[in-house]
């Protein structure tokens, strides 16, 4: 086995071990084949490049009380609704969307374009706990 092999698996390793690490489920072993997507996603961008990342591009949101980023959050997880995230978070519709309109201004990004989306949505789920 060589150097770079080697790394590959310690690589693949860790991600096995932050993948179990973060079921629920009871048991020892799981084929890769019944793991969801998002976990896989989540797997990959739990790294030293992507976390701080991640913590950059959202940075503008934390100096909000937290606020702006629990929008966002539960905006994209409610597929970019603004109706179903005012009813999720109990606020109203208008409060979402003037909250969402202050997230673009403040990233100066488009959630509406798929790439920045799941960007977005990767890690709002790396920076909240």
């Amino acid at each position: 086995m060589g150097p770079a092999r080697f790394g590959a698996s310690l690589s693949e390793a860790g991600d096995a071990a932050r993948l179990a690490g973060s079921r629920s489920q009871t048991g020892r072993f799981l084929h890769v084949d019944r793991l969801g997507l998002a976990q896989l996603l989540l797997a990959r961008t739990r790294t030293d490049t992507f976390q701080p990342a991640a913590a950059a591009l959202l940075a503008p949101l934390r100096d909000t009380n937290g606020e702006l980023l629990e929008t966002l959050s539960t905006y994209l997880d409610q597929e970019s609704s603004q109706a179903h995230t005012a009813t999720r978070m109990g606020l109203h519709r208008n409060t979402v969307s003037i909250r969402i309109d202050r997230i673009q201004r403040l990233l100066s990004v488009d959630p509406a374009d798929p790439e920045t989306r799941l960007a977005l949505h990767l890690g709002c789920r790396i920076i909240t706990p």
